[in-house]
């Protein structure tokens, strides 16, 4: 296998891993390792759509990699990261928590908490200052995702994408670009808003969804980090249905933690300044809703695997619809998870999607528990 097919073969396995075709994924990493049993991609993909059992050949083989201290750092973290996944699916939590801290010791990068600290706040005085105004309702009817990541948002989109009447967009970026390409500074475009500005925007962003729409009268935007700009989406679509999913403060921090995000949510590598990220989020959400109002519904992962069709039945009156039984079924889902989820979110529904990060708990509040403010009191109980 030369370097052009070995390439091709990984982007396949990797596509494969996206449409949810995980035996036929695994195969042709099983193909790469009888080349090179030491290819990167190959495990990355392996590991993520695999839950390893004991006996795996890959799990000794990370274990191997872990003690070649020549390999340069980013390497070590992603190997890492590979197998504290691993330790956690035989069961070895001790084990994992240490290979998430080591991982994330190695790739950490430069974060400006303070900055960001400061911006969160100073948004919050800014839109306090807006004055009302918001467009008219028009089509399609949108439904927004958004939220911190790892909070349950790939299972939630799956789930209503099941519904024939709507129509999945995946993780879209398109209004945060514009925004962007707007004003670069977030607290001037919010002290700048006016009304043409907001037709202008809607616009541009209706344009640019409309190919991943095909038509679609409710179209579904999940975008986790849309929460900068939960405010501004009422203003926009104020029909919208705005969704927020929810797991405990804790749960959400350490599978941020635990997953090897290679670019962006620089926070996440270290757990204290994860916390105080994750508050700045909170302290947004919270008050976004109050503006929301009524088309702002939070959505515990936890009600939603115990009571799928109980916890969605508001969501879907408001949208017009009734629950189908397709939508409990999230595993036969068709189409591709581009996210860290695309094992979970192709999962039967089940508890241990929502209530896995326990295994941690004691871990994590005894490694950082007098550090993290505010401290995390629910969490002790």
């Amino acid at each position: 296998m030369d370097d052009a097919q070995l390439k091709a073969v990984l982007a396949q396995a990797s596509r494969l891993s996206v449409a949810g075709e995980f035996k036929a994924a695994r195969a042709l990493c099983q193909l790469v390792f009888q080349h090179d049993p030491g290819v990167l991609g190959a495990l990355q993909t392996y590991v993520s759509v695999t839950r390893i059992a004991p006996d795996d050949p890959v799990l000794a083989r990370l274990r191997a990699f872990v003690s070649a201290t020549q390999l340069p750092a980013t390497m070590q973290s992603q190997i890492q990261f590979l197998l504290g996944k691993a330790l956690d699916d035989i069961g070895d939590y001790d084990g994992a928590f240490a290979a998430f801290v080591a991982a994330n010791a190695l790739a950490h990068v430069p974060f400006d908490s303070a900055r960001h600290a400061r911006l969160a706040h100073a948004a919050l005085q800014a839109v306090a200052r807006l004055e009302p105004m918001a467009l008219a309702p028009c089509a399609p009817r949108m439904v927004f995702i958004l939220g911190m990541p790892r909070s349950g948002s790939s299972i939630l989109s799956q789930m209503l994408g099941m519904h024939p009447a709507m129509t999945p967009l995946g993780e879209v970026t398109a209004l945060g670009r514009i925004v962007k390409g707007l004003d670069a500074d977030y607290l001037r475009f919010i002290t700048t808003l006016t009304m043409p500005r907001l037709a202008h925007i809607r616009k541009a962003y209706l344009a640019a969804i409309a190919p991943q729409a095909k038509g679609g009268t409710i179209l579904i935007d999940k975008m986790p980090e849309n929460y900068w700009l939960g405010w501004l989406i009422p203003m926009l679509f104020p029909d919208a249905i705005i969704l927020e999913p929810r797991r405990p403060p804790l749960a959400t921090c350490w599978s941020c933690f635990r997953n090897d995000f290679a670019h962006g949510h620089g926070y996440s590598t270290d757990f204290p300044t994860l916390w105080g990220q994750y508050q700045r989020y909170m302290a947004m959400s919270d008050t976004w809703r109050t503006r929301a109002g009524a088309n702002w519904y939070r959505v515990e992962l936890a009600d939603l695997v115990a009571a799928p069709e109980t916890r969605l039945a508001p969501v879907l009156s408001a949208l017009g619809l009734d629950w189908c039984a397709e939508m409990g079924q999230p595993e036969k889902a068709r189409g591709t998870v581009q996210t860290l989820s695309k094992w979970q979110a192709r999962q039967r529904l089940d508890s241990a999607i929502s209530e896995g990060w326990q295994n941690y708990r004691s871990l994590i509040l005894s490694r950082w528990g007098d550090v993290l403010e505010p401290p995390p009191q629910e969490l002790h109980s």
